[in-house]
């Protein structure tokens, strides 16, 4: 090949490698949507309901647009021969116009729809002052008694246009909950007409969740009907998950003028638009956004008593913790946290929180209240919470939730408490307190854990191995030096990598002549090549300057 070749093939690949990388930011609305092959179109018939929730008082219509000018969702097509068929089976409405294109949005065109539908749109264009004649036709039609749906990137949308953003009821910010994950949702208005489909019971689902951010999203400003259940590990520990997040909404409602607003943030995923008890609860918001289902939207915000944390409403609100389940409503919950968070910086008022979650530990609160207690008590807890945790332990059903909140309370007393409770607990509840020295890196530790490791107990060797890795001192060096020469098969792996970790963390707290002496040895002919290789990129990099 020429050297001029040579150069046009590097420019190609380059060229090419610089698409594939930019693609998913230019995903634009496609000229022509693909057609739904046979099989989807078979499942979105057998799932979607057979007849309208409520008869319409007339024949309805609706416009379903799905403009993008940001990212296009790949279940754009799904979700309009979803709808089209829903309304065609049910009766409940026509879907009279299905298009991206934005001159529909006239007075004299949107007055003949009930309904405008923004499906999985993105960063619409719509400005007052650059298409000022565009924003007033829509508002218009909402505010003079129609509606509107968003569909999962509804909220993705009226950057330019602060009215319509406050209208939609959130503003997208990110979705830390991806769509290959599986999340878990709260139904929070288990009584409300439209969670009917739900029958009262959260559930997990496959899907990519939206997140809003207050002040846009309020319970003030709208009514809630499903939120994500932040009670699930998966769910709350997401990547990206912040503090500001612990309120999710995935469904809301509320009135805009005359005119009536229904969202929900499922959608992203081709197979939500052939779940049957979603598709109902589609076609529940549509019948409600059309006028036909008359449902209440009156805003249910977090009560506040404005006095700090009044502990009369606290101790009502912790009654109605105490018997929560799992996929019931979250609103006591929600307002106890809103009261835990009104204490912070008046250390008698947090004492006197304090005091009255461990009431609930202490009482026969159901689990899932429990866990919620204890997941506060991480937040706040004190030496005050010690006994009360120590004391779950021991118990399989609730000694991960107490250790959850014992690794998050700062002093010694929880080290000692700990340590204790090694001496009674056994099976998983004794792995899970070693497991917990180890996460607080426990120097005190080492004698109890040094004695595990030395026991015929696989597995609780196994985590008091790991457990002098994180602790990582030099007497828990020792440990794992001398466990090295006499362990064997799962447990010898376990032990180097903790060997390992622990020269790592030599490093780091600035003892790199004690980690070299471990590097080293990890070098050594008949150790894992893994260990080897890890081994000397430890020592190259202790060794920089």
């Amino acid at each position: 090949m020429s050297k001029r070749s040579k150069i046009i093939s590097a420019a190609l690949l380059g060229l090419w490698c610089l698409s594939v990388l930019v693609s998913p930011l230019q995903a634009e609305s496609p000229e022509k949507l693909r057609d739904l092959k046979a099989d989807e179109l078979q499942k979105i018939r057998s799932a979607v309901p057979d007849k309208p929730t409520v008869k319409p008082a007339k024949p309805r219509k609706i416009l379903v647009f799905w403009r993008c000018e940001g990212f296009f969702h790949s279940s754009i097509p799904v979700v309009n021969e979803a709808l089209k068929i829903m309304g065609q089976k049910t009766g409940a409405y026509e879907v009279a116009v299905c298009t991206d294109d934005y001159s529909i949005f006239t007075a004299e065109k949107l007055r003949q729809f009930d309904v405008v539908c923004l499906n999985n749109t993105t960063h619409l264009k719509f400005d007052p002052k650059k298409t000022p004649e565009r924003c007033k036709a829509l508002m218009d039609f909402i505010k003079g008694g129609k509606g509107i749906v968003g569909i999962h990137a509804g909220t993705d949308n009226f950057y330019d246009w602060p009215e319509a953003m406050e209208m939609m009821g959130g503003k997208f910010t990110g979705h830390p909950w991806g769509g290959g994950g599986t999340w878990a949702i709260k139904i929070d208005e288990p009584d409300h007409p439209l969670t009917a489909a739900f029958k009262g019971k959260g559930f997990k689902i496959n899907d990519e969740i939206y997140r809003t951010d207050p002040p846009l999203y309020s319970r003030s400003k709208q009514r809630v009907l499903m939120s994500l259940d932040m009670s699930d590990p998966t769910t709350k520990n997401a990547k990206g998950v912040k503090p500001s997040d612990a309120d999710t909404g995935i469904t809301w409602i509320k009135t805009w003028g005359k005119g009536r607003m229904f969202y929900c943030s499922l959608g992203h995923n081709n197979h939500i638009f052939w779940n049957p008890a979603i598709l109902q609860h589609y076609l529940d918001g549509i019948q409600f956004a059309t006028g036909d289902y008359k449902v209440d939207t009156t805003p249910k915000p977090i009560v506040s008593s404005g006095k700090g944390s009044d502990m009369a409403e606290l101790q009502g609100l912790l009654q109605k913790v105490k018997t929560y389940d799992w996929g019931q409503s979250r609103l006591a919950l929600t307002e106890v946290s809103e009261a835990v968070k009104k204490a912070h910086g008046n250390k008698a008022e947090l004492a006197k929180v304090e005091k009255a979650l461990l009431g609930v530990l202490d009482s026969d609160a159901k689990r899932a209240g429990k866990q919620f207690v204890c997941r506060e008590l991480s937040i706040i807890g004190t030496e005050q919470s010690v006994p009360t945790l120590t004391k779950m332990l021991a118990g399989e059903e609730t000694s991960d939730m107490a250790r959850y909140a014992l690794e998050r309370i700062p002093g010694s007393a929880v080290d000692k408490a700990l340590r204790g409770s090694l001496r009674k607990a056994r099976g998983n509840a004794r792995i899970g307190i070693i497991n917990s020295l180890g996460q607080r890196r426990d120097k005190g530790a080492v004698r109890n854990l040094r004695r595990i490791l030395g026991r015929t107990n696989q597995e609780t060797a196994i985590a008091a191995a790991a457990a002098l890795g994180r602790i990582a001192d030099s007497q828990a060096a020792e440990a794992l030096a001398e466990a090295k020469n006499k362990a064997e098969g799962k447990l010898l792996s376990v032990v180097l990598d903790a060997y390992l970790k622990c020269a790592d963390q030599l490093v780091a707290d600035g003892n790199k002549i004690g980690a070299l002496v471990i590097y080293k040895e990890l070098q050594k002919e008949g150790m894992p090549k893994p260990i080897r290789t890890a081994a000397l990129t430890g020592m190259i990099n202790a060794t920089k300057k």
